[in-house]
This record gives structure tokens, C-alpha cells and sequence, in this order.
């Protein structure tokens, strides 16, 4: 692997854990907005922002061998 495509990797891992946060805040406040207590709308936005991370991982498994 070379240089340039072992920092574009880890770019996009940056950028994927930045959306599976953004996506777990969602994921919180719409728990919230349903009335959730706030112990189990942090379960919820957790289960949300972990489920969009493994996402990310396995579409940059399938991406990942096309580009090198």
C-alpha cells in the first residue's frame, strides 16, 4: 500500500467516524423527542452510531481492493 492511498484511508475512516457521531447524535435527540429517558436514548444513539461505523467498514472492505 502505498503512502498516498494509506492516508486517503485513513481520511475516509476520519470521515466515517465523524457521520456515525453526527448519526448517533440523530439518533439521540429523535429518542429524546420521542420522550425515551435519557439513559436509554444514549443506548439508542449508541446502537445507531456503532450500526453506521460497521456500515462504513464494510462498504470500505468492498471498496477498498477496487481501488488498489
Amino acid at each position: 500500500m502505498t503512502t498516498q492511498l494509506l492516508m486517503y484511508l485513513m481520511l475516509v475512516l476520519g470521515m466515517c467516524v465523524l457521520f456515525s457521531a453526527l448519526a448517533g447524535f440523530i439518533g439521540f435527540g429523535i429518542a429524546r423527542l420521542v420522550g425515551a429517558p435519557v439513559d436509554k436514548a444514549i443506548g439508542w444513539g449508541s446502537a445507531v452510531a456503532f450500526s453506521v461505523m460497521t456500515l462504513c467498514i464494510a462498504l470500505l472492505a468492498v471498496i477498498m481492493p477496487l481501488v488498489t
